[in-house]
């Protein structure tokens, strides 16, 4: 009976919860903090993106009843101006993959006609600059290129592919978009200093390309000269500093000073 007693006594120790008063509960919500200004912010930011996508959404769903009504176009413009101003405020805050959810939803709501190709050319230079941000080089100058394509003068766009392409290594293509941005307007400063500082680099890149392949050629030279007694020593390149263009000319004997021989001067003369 004792034991009966003690299992039972357990059972309902376990089975026992606790009992919670009103006054508690309203103590505990109390202690909770009141959200920042900035959670509510960023709170809000994220509920006018769940509409906007819904609102998308509905938009692709076809009505049975209206499915043959003209697409009423100034209020998709609308919507994708407003779509763009919400990506602007999460670029803002660095969040660039909801930032780029917004740019997305603005060029599926811009209608595709010529009076709206600069609309679509912001959004695709924006949706751009978040993917450069996130390290999507390659990306960020396809989007670019859209931009250019649509607005070939959209300076902003140009600067941006210019960033990119440089941020690629392909210092050559960085160098033409600073140029194409300064022949659009000669004082925009970023580029400038860009294309001043590339072009120095461009430059030496490039010589030192020449040098090294002047060595392989002159190593295959010696290599095919050598049989008959000849090397490329045997032929002096000389620069037109008026056309940079190169000129051969054959040294009997390279490296003695003196009037080349009586065969070299025939061939001058001729010349």
């Amino acid at each position: 009976m004792a034991e009966a007693e003690s299992r039972f006594e357990v059972l309902e120790e376990e089975t026992h919860y606790p009992v919670t008063h009103p006054k508690s509960v309203e103590k505990q919500e109390a202690e909770q903090p009141e959200p920042s200004l900035e959670e509510k912010e960023e709170q809000t930011l994220e509920q006018q993106l769940e509409r906007l996508v819904l609102s998308v959404q509905k938009t692709d769903e076809p009505d049975d009843e209206e499915q043959d009504a003209p697409q009423d176009k100034s209020e998709n413009v609308k919507k994708a101006s407003g779509a763009k101003e919400l990506g602007n405020k999460f670029f803002a805050r660095a969040s660039f993959l909801d930032a780029i959810e917004c740019y997305t939803t603005a060029l599926k709501l811009c209608p595709t006609e010529e009076e709206y190709a600069y609309n679509r050319a912001v959004y695709f230079s924006n949706r751009a600059a978040c993917l450069m941000r996130l390290g999507r080089s390659e990306e960020s100058v396809d989007d670019c290129t859209q931009a250019v394509t649509l607005s070939p003068t959209y300076v902003k766009a140009l600067l941006r592919r210019a960033e990119a392409l440089e941020k690629m290594d392909k210092l050559e293509e960085a160098l033409a978009d600073y140029d194409a941005v300064l022949k659009i307007d000669p004082t925009v400063r970023t580029a400038v200093k860009a294309h001043e500082r590339l072009q120095k680099i461009v430059h030496e890149r490039q010589e030192k390309m020449k040098a090294e392949m002047l060595d392989k050629l002159k190593g295959f030279g010696n290599t095919i000269l050598g049989k008959f007694g000849l090397s490329t020593d045997n032929f002096q390149m000389v620069q037109d500093p008026a056309t940079g263009s190169y000129s051969v000319n054959f040294q009997q004997n390279p490296g003695q000073q003196g009037s080349p021989p009586p065969q070299q001067q025939q061939q001058q003369q001729q010349k």
